[in-house]
């Protein structure tokens, strides 16, 4: 067995590396990630955006996290440019690991690792990255483009930790209790009830327009009258919340969601169903078990766990700007009333081309 997953002492640290900057991106690394934590003492080094103390709260063989500060959405951090570069290092070097897991392919982090003297550096070796990691099977050039999910797949396979992903996040018993209190203070009798919408995403042609969640509230209101819709998004997002609500009539039971990561996530746990933009909260909906219908118009609807359905544009017009406009509050609410009327034990992707 590669000593990537286990070794002679158990007091032996293995550094990984997951770069990316969104909470979706390192949902879909997590089960590997979570595997190598059962087997190995962990410090991630990750970007705080992902929000890693929260997705691994309790996780045993989590012994740390290493925040990454560069190239968070055009904000220069400490870890920038080449001074950057070997504080990076020197940051890598105090955590005493002496073996490093790169799950991406830049050289930069595979070289950082390189001088803070990391002997044992696996990496998927595109390109450069190649030069400065020195042990386990490859990824084949090509793969630099494959969804992140896939590569993940390929590369444990290759490197002797193939496993069948489960994506789950455990939940805390304060977020517990706060979602308990979340619940009793907004009258929501029985989880079941709620509906979470995810009303943000990471750009403006991956958010459905705010007057179309207000028509999806109203459809529902006729159709579904014992569902509670709770909006649900960053902190950032009140402003998008309040707007939303300002559309509605004043009868219509919604609620803002907008709360901690921590409770956000117990309540998609307990959630009848999530509807929402491709974002972080849909790809957690998922995660908890929840099932989450995702609005997607630039990239192709997601389907690596059977709690994930789609309402999509055709896909010859993936990618191209505001057609997400064009699709509609009635299709919406056709694609959520399937999902939530599915059997527990026939959880497939519904997927609705427009």
């Amino acid at each position: 067995m590669s000593d990537l997953i286990s070794t002679q002492s158990s007091q032996a640290k293995l550094l990984v590396v997951q770069p990316l900057v969104g909470i979706g991106d390192m949902i879909w690394h997590k089960p590997w990630i979570d595997y190598l934590c059962s087997r190995n003492q962990v410090i991630l080094a990750t970007k705080p955006s992902v929000q890693a103390p929260v997705l691994f709260a309790e996780t045993e063989g989590l012994i740390d996290i290493l925040p990454i500060d560069r190239s968070q959405r055009g904000m220069r951090g400490r870890h920038d440019g080449w001074r950057g570069f070997w504080r990076l290092v020197a940051d890598f070097k105090l955590t005493g690991a002496d073996r490093a897991l790169i799950l991406h392919h830049s050289p930069r982090y595979a070289m950082a690792a390189y001088f803070a003297g990391l002997t044992s550096r696996w990496g998927y070796g595109i390109g450069r990255q190649r030069l400065w990691v020195n042990k386990g099977q490859f990824l084949e050039k090509s793969a630099r483009k494959m969804h992140p999910i896939a590569k993940m797949r390929i590369y444990a396979a290759l490197n002797e930790f193939p496993i069948d992903p489960v994506w789950r996040v455990n939940i805390t018993s304060a977020a517990t209790k706060a979602a308990d209190d979340f619940m009793t203070a907004h009258n929501i009798e029985r989880a079941a009830d709620m509906l979470i919408l995810g009303v943000g995403a990471m750009d403006e042609d991956r958010c459905w327009p705010l007057e179309k969640f207000a028509e999806l509230i109203a459809l529902l209101a006729t159709t579904r009258p014992h569902l509670i819709c709770c909006l649900m998004g960053a902190p950032s997002e009140r402003p998008i919340v309040q707007k939303i609500i300002d559309h509605l009539p004043s009868h219509n039971r919604v609620v803002n969601a907008i709360t901690k990561l921590d409770v956000g996530i117990a309540l998609l746990a307990r959630a009848g169903g999530f509807v929402g933009n491709d974002s972080g909260l849909l790809n957690l909906a998922a995660a908890c078990g929840t099932p989450a219908l995702g609005i997607y118009a630039q990239s192709r609807p997601l389907d690596y766990t059977p709690n994930l359905h789609a309402v999509a544009v055709d896909e010859s017009l993936i990618g191209k700007p505001g057609r997400i406009k064009t699709i509609t509050a009635a299709d919406v609410c056709t694609a959520m009333l399937n999902m939530l009327d599915l059997p527990a034990s026939q959880l497939a992707s519904v997927k609705t081309a427009m």
